[in-house]
């Protein structure tokens, strides 16, 4: 909620900084954000002295930190963007914090639309143009992402900083009211406002309607399987109409696949391959217009070197492809058996899973490991890449489409759902009976998101705070050379280690080397009051954690250290922000590396090992469509055989049931 933070209070004369200061708006990366801190803090205290305790509002330091923890996603995910005001000396004077938001489907305000979260500027420094510097450069923003409309909120009785948000051109759009539930006031009784009623139809249903007590018709057409209801949002209906044609397609398609002998597929696959290499030039070009577009709009590095391709990662690309071609086909495998008493026999057989959705983020080895994965296993694939991949993975798709045609397959195999904005994602959600199931890989907040509003089954993938924990028994050479690869071998990965614990009992010789090792790097470092002890005595910048830090999967050269009493404190700390991904100790006593293994709940447990091993072509599976942090279905890299359900088979000579 934007305000002007900070009341003022009476104080000597300001110096004219006009005269003196020059101002600059940057964009904050997560090691400026204690820099947010005192401005957050002091806006949290404006509304206590705003609404005097009428109604509750979070300390300021508890506000803070859930605040300092979205901030974090929103830079690592590239959700939201925080902009910085800062003086000639580079201190911080003021911030806007912008949110990108997705549309309801009430107002067409385009496919998002942005949220001015929060802004804040110095008491000492206002009436310098600072608040209008910073909204123009969230407007800058906004305009790079095609973004039309933006909104903020406001205290209702705070009608200082509404004149101010009306002179920078918000007008008002609606009101939120607000109640307490437990101590409600007495309603008036000539409270007589229209509610809006849906009224019976009176008269009798005509040929393909369907009627239901206290609804309006509804065509019998629209309840068949992944139609959903008739909405009055125009986009929401392309998109709905646009699934349910490619998901039918998709249907036709995968039954034609799954008759498909293993040798057609491996030879499909190898073909794939051939053709990704051969036509690596428009693809590397496509990925380049990719990449500046992304710069162009200010997406973080992290997600950068997801969406980058060279000739190098293309090859790796189609190496896997070739992996998975000779993998065992898993369709057709008899998982179990046995002839029963009565002569008959069971089998249970792996078989596809039939339409596949993959939602996830601008990872264009993604687009190809799905294909492949889900050819090789009988399924066909309905790709929704993030959009900041878009012409990779329209250039991609387009040769895997021209293998499948080449080898007279039917191109439906594989489609790429790239128009009709977010409403094409949300419907092939909800295209239940006609997708079956959703794969989601991504951030965070992508999978809540398509956990929360999909109504076809989900396998979440999820995110990964990945921790290392260094015993007091450890081999510390051994430790050093885990936790420098875990961090930086690949930080914006699920698998980088995000957290690191160590033993009191080797925290000060093990320390040193570590911190200033990753420093050396480039990592930013966060420790508690004993880590920044140690950090001190070596030279080494490390600021002081918080619960957020604990909490974050940073995707970049980030990490939070703490100093633990024991195996108990170490697990204690694990089991409360795991996410459940990948979980490593070192240590050299067994005792110590079986309560690891046998307490800590994990996908992937290891033992003296990095924690980039989890991966699928690491185990030895080939391509993966990603890490399965749930417990049902599947857990740990999905490969082939968890991209296949099973089928019991039973087969008689006449047997029936007394």
């Amino acid at each position: 909620m934007p305000h002007q933070a900070g009341k003022r209070r009476a104080s000597p004369p300001r110096p004219d900084y006009r005269r003196v200061m020059a101002y600059s708006i940057e964009r904050a990366h997560i090691r400026d954000l204690a820099q947010v801190k005192p401005f957050w803090k002091a806006m949290v205290q404006h509304y206590h002295e705003t609404l005097a305790g009428a109604w509750p509002v979070r300390s300021p330091e508890e506000a803070w930190q859930l605040r300092h923890q979205e901030y974090m996603v929103w830079i690592n995910e590239g959700t939201g963007v925080v902009f910085l005001a800062r003086d000639a000396q580079k201190q911080g004077v003021g911030y806007a914090a912008l949110h990108f938001s997705t549309v309801g489907s009430t107002f067409d305000l385009g496919d998002s639309f942005g949220e001015l979260e929060s802004l804040a500027v110095h008491p000492d420094h206002r009436s310098h143009g600072i608040g209008v510097k910073l909204i123009e450069a969230c407007r800058i923003e906004l305009h790079k992402r095609d973004i039309a409309y933006w909104t903020l909120d406001t205290l209702a009785v705070d009608t200082r900083t509404t004149r101010l948000y009306a002179r920078a051109g918000f007008a008002p759009f609606m009101l939120k009211m607000l109640q307490s539930v437990e101590d409600p006031p007495s309603i008036d009784p000539t409270f007589t406002a229209p509610l809006p009623v849906v009224p019976l139809p009176t008269t009798a249903p005509a040929p393909g309607e369907s009627i239901l007590v206290g609804q309006a018709p509804t065509p019998a057409s629209m309840a068949r399987p992944g139609a959903g209801p008739g909405t009055d949002d125009p986009a929401a209906d392309e998109a709905a109409h646009l699934v349910r044609k490619m998901a039918t397609a998709s249907r036709e398609a995968a039954r034609a696949l799954a008759l498909l002998r293993t040798i057609e597929k491996d030879e499909l696959l190898a073909g794939m391959a051939e053709q990704l290499t051969a036509q690596g030039e428009q693809i590397l070009a496509a990925n380049r217009v990719d990449l500046d577009r992304g710069a162009a709009r200010g997406l973080p590095e992290g997600l950068l070197d997801r969406l980058a391709l060279d000739e190098s990662r293309l090859a790796d690309i189609a190496d896997a492809l070739r992996d998975v071609a000779r993998l065992p086909d898993p369709v057709g495998q008899v998982i179990r058996g046995s002839t029963l008493p009565n002569g008959l026999q069971l089998r249970q057989v792996r078989v596809p899973l039939g339409v596949i959705g993959m939602i996830y983020e601008a990872r264009p080895n993604v687009t190809v490991d799905a294909a492949g994965l889900a050819l090789k296993s009988g399924n066909a694939v309905i790709l929704r890449g993030g959009s900041a991949a878009a012409d990779t993975n329209r250039a991609l798709v387009k040769v895997l489409r021209g293998a499948l045609v080449a080898c007279r397959l039917n191109p439906d195999t594989i489609q790429l759902l790239d128009e009709a904005g977010h409403e094409s994602a949300r419907a092939l959600m909800r295209a239940h009976g006609l997708v079956d199931v959703i794969i989601p890989r991504g951030g965070a907040d992508l999978i809540a998101t398509v956990v929360r509003e999909s109504t076809v089954p989900v396998i979440e993938t999820g995110s990964g705070n990945v921790h290392v924990y260094v015993d007091a028994d450890a081999d510390l050479d051994m430790a050093l050379r885990i936790v420098v690869n875990s961090k930086t071998d690949r930080p914006s990965v699920c698998n980088a280690a995000e957290t690191l614990l160590v033993h009191e009992a080797v925290a000060s010789e093990f320390l040193p080397n570590a911190l200033s090792a990753l420093h050396q790097r480039g990592v930013t470092l966060h420790g508690d009051l004993g880590v920044c002890g140690i950090a001190g005595a070596v030279d080494v910048p490390v600021d002081r954690v918080t619960d957020a830090h604990w909490a974050a999967e940073f995707h970049a050269l980030e990490m939070a250290v703490g100093i633990v009493q024991g195996l108990d404190e170490a697990m204690e700390h694990v089991r409360r922000y795991s996410t459940g991904h990948t979980e490593a100790i070192v240590t050299e006593n067994r005792s110590t590396a079986r309560r690891w293994v046998d307490e800590v709940d994990a996908a992937v447990v290891t033992v003296n090992a990095s924690t980039r091993f989890t991966d699928g072509a690491q185990f030895g599976m080939g391509a993966e469509i990603g890490i399965s942090t749930q417990k049902l279905h599947a857990r740990g890299p999905m490969a082939l055989p968890e991209m296949t359900s099973t089928k019991w088979i039973l087969e008689g000579d006449g047997q029936i049931r007394g």
